[in-house]
């Protein structure tokens, strides 16, 4: 008998920073019918380790549902709209001139200053990625986003201390951003037990977030839970398409259910 084909790459994936809802979205294509033995296929492969992925920082959804109630958006700069709205469409330069736009007039804007880290990281630039991440920090020392972006930074040569200081923020001020940049530091290391616990606390504290669904559908999955898998993978598209917009391609996720819904439906 012929072997099953392998899973298509799906990837968990990381947030970025900027606002929270982009104005459109593109409408998905019609998945590939894809033939396939009965035998199950296995789960996605790991977490890629490619720049994007493993120095992403969070979305300023994140960074909002950290700030104090009273603030609210009402102190968002007109500005860091446009801005992040070109870093969706992969416009770095735009955004970076729109972010840099935005801290001329305002040379506090932790905002802005989170959009500009993104950029960096992008690039590749770890070293200006973490000095923009101080910068706001130094505007807000307990600012849990540019910690956690931080940690990320710098803990990829040891795991092991990242893992400590994202729980200890967790212990003083659980949000669903750092059970996820937990989730993500469990997912390059392929423990998927530990990771699927922290998207489920993610997805627990924020389950209008695409990416939370998605990133525990992706836990499940390689924990061989592929019905409720699919359920989050459903769960992450329907949310993706409310939101107008989501840090994983809906095209490849309309494509995972096809196939586990033969599987499992």
């Amino acid at each position: 008998a012929k072997p099953a084909p392998s899973a298509p790459t799906i990837a968990p994936t990381t947030a970025i920073a900027g606002m929270p809802q982009a104005t459109t979205t593109k409408a998905p294509r019609a998945a590939r019918a894809e033939s396939s033995a009965r035998r199950p296929e296995p789960a996605p492969t790991n977490f890629r380790k490619s720049t994007d992925d493993s120095l992403g920082p969070p979305t300023l959804e994140d960074h909002l549902s950290n700030r104090p109630a009273e603030s609210g958006r009402a102190s968002l700069s007109p500005g860091i709209a446009e801005a992040y709205q070109a870093l969706q469409a992969g416009k770095l330069d735009q955004a970076e001139s729109r972010y840099r736009a935005v801290l001329q007039a305002d040379a506090q804007n932790v905002d802005a200053l989170l959009g500009l880290a993104t950029i960096a990281a992008r690039r590749g630039n770890a070293q200006q990625a973490i000095g923009f991440y101080e910068q706001a920090l130094q505007v807000e020392p307990r600012n849990a986003v540019a910690q956690a972006g931080m940690i990320d930074i710098i803990g990829q040569a040891d795991p092991q201390m990242s893992e400590t200081h994202l729980k200890q923020l967790i212990a003083r001020e659980p949000s669903a951003f750092l059970y996820f940049s937990l989730g993500n530091l469990y997912a390059r290391q392929a423990v998927w037990p530990g990771a699927q616990a922290a998207y489920f606390q993610a997805y627990n504290l924020q389950p209008d977030n695409p990416d939370y669904a998605y990133n525990l559908a992706i836990g499940l999955e390689h924990l061989e839970q592929p019905k409720l898998a699919l359920t989050y993978y459903r769960k992450a598209l329907e949310l993706s398409f409310q939101k107008g917009h989501a840090n994983f391609d809906q095209n490849r996720v309309i494509e995972r259910i096809g196939q586990l819904a033969a599987r499992v439906d």
